[in-house]
């Protein structure tokens, strides 16, 4: 999929399966805004999705967040140099067994309401945060007890890094304040 943009959907790209298989692929170029979901991944291959030079934006309903991986994905997520702004809750919350990664993206505008929301929420599955900017002086990253492992890693943050590791399996180094 190549240079496709949506806007103002309650979901903007949403990932299933049914019982021939999951899907996979190839997008480069996409972009969702104003939507209350910009990405929905509820089942993906083993193979992934590979999302290149996204632009999401989510601002509108009740808990808008740009990334929402369920617990029921098994497959890989890569996001390599998207953006994630608006006025949101959080940039991603990812659940699930599968890995979903983030590489050389920027992060702007999360937890809207101050309430201490991390830009990335991960309570399941794997997570690769490398070489991305967090632009907010909010929270920037929470890896739960149920992550099986973790990587995050050269990264730049606005204020103090506040990365929370709750996994028994994880490496959090080489992060920079700027």
């Amino acid at each position: 999929m190549f240079n496709t943009f949506c806007f103002g959907y309650r979901v903007g790209y949403k990932f299933g399966g049914s019982k021939e298989g999951e899907c996979n692929g190839n997008f480069l170029g996409i972009g969702a805004d104003a939507c209350h979901t910009s990405v929905l991944v509820e089942r993906s291959s083993p193979i992934g999705l590979l999302i290149t030079n996204g632009e999401f934006v989510a601002f509108d309903g009740e808990d808008p967040t740009m990334v929402v991986v369920t617990a029921e994905n098994a497959g890989n997520v890569n996001f390599v140099n998207c953006a994630f702004w608006g006025p949101c809750n959080q940039n991603a919350m990812l659940d699930g067994k599968g890995t979903t990664s983030f590489s050389d993206c920027i992060f702007l505008h999360w937890d809207r309401n101050r309430e201490g929301r991390y830009a990335i929420r991960a309570i399941g599955g794997s997570l690769m945060v490398r070489g991305c900017n967090f632009l907010t002086d909010s929270p920037q990253v929470y890896i739960g007890e149920k992550v099986t492992s973790a990587i995050v890693t050269g990264n730049i943050v606005k204020g103090a890094i506040r990365i929370d590791n709750r996994s028994n399996n994880a490496i959090v180094k080489d992060n920079l304040s700027n």
